[in-house]
């Protein structure tokens, strides 16, 4: 939180976290006071802990942890956007870094030249179900412009893992479906527009850009 994070909570849970984490909690809760009562006059440090921890009505809190954590600026903005837009959507699910659901996927980390291929583990960030739906949005956000090859690897790969996921979910008669989204800050109006359209398969500029001459 003191660099580039910010947690969500419900409003009615005064207490999200248990043992030397609950410690931790109630100090950042000084921090938020002191911020409400102080404002510009408080510490820098209350200033930074207070802006980057936010609590919302419970009914829109549609997450399954106790917690909404995300780890820099473009996860923290979709994160305002996703709890602004929460009646469109049945559950919200920030995933791990790591160990939460993830697929291989294969690049060569340089641009031009002779390169090794780099094999990995592909985390996206969002699971994001639609309300009174069987369709699961599959968030991962980058930056604006960020058309690395790893990115491009991640979109080609991912593209692929989820149609594949779709097709086996089909042929057994699961009515689920996984739509697979790449965003960047500038594609976040444009995203929450077509998702309240129905076009679930919609694609960012970002995304346009990581597949082209693929």
């Amino acid at each position: 939180l003191r660099e580039h994070g910010a947690v969500w909570a419900a409003n009615d849970d005064p207490a999200p976290f248990s043992g030397n984490d609950a410690h931790l909690w109630e100090q950042y809760q000084r921090y938020v006071r002191q911020y409400a009562e102080f404002r510009e006059e408080a510490a820098e440090q209350a200033k930074t802990i207070a802006t980057r921890i936010k609590t919302i009505p419970a009914d829109r809190f549609k997450s399954p942890w106790n917690v909404h954590y995300a780890s820099h600026g473009p996860e923290r903005d979709f994160s305002d956007l996703l709890f602004e837009n929460t009646a469109m959507l049945d559950s919200i699910v920030k995933m791990p870094n790591t160990g939460g659901y993830a697929f291989p996927y294969s690049y060569k980390p340089a641009k031009a030249g002779r390169t090794h291929t780099a094999n990995e583990q592909f985390n996206p960030d969002f699971f994001l179900k639609m309300a009174g739906a069987h369709d699961i949005l599959v968030v991962e956000i980058k930056d604006d412009k960020d058309d690395s090859n790893r990115n491009k690897a991640k979109c080609r790969d991912g593209l692929r893992h989820f149609t594949v996921l779709n097709s086996r979910l089909e042929v057994a008669g699961e009515p689920w479906r996984y739509h697979f989204h790449f965003l960047s800050p500038e594609d976040y109006t444009a995203f929450f527009a077509e998702t309240k359209r129905g076009n679930l398969d919609w694609r960012s500029g970002l995304m346009l850009s990581l597949v082209k001459g693929q």
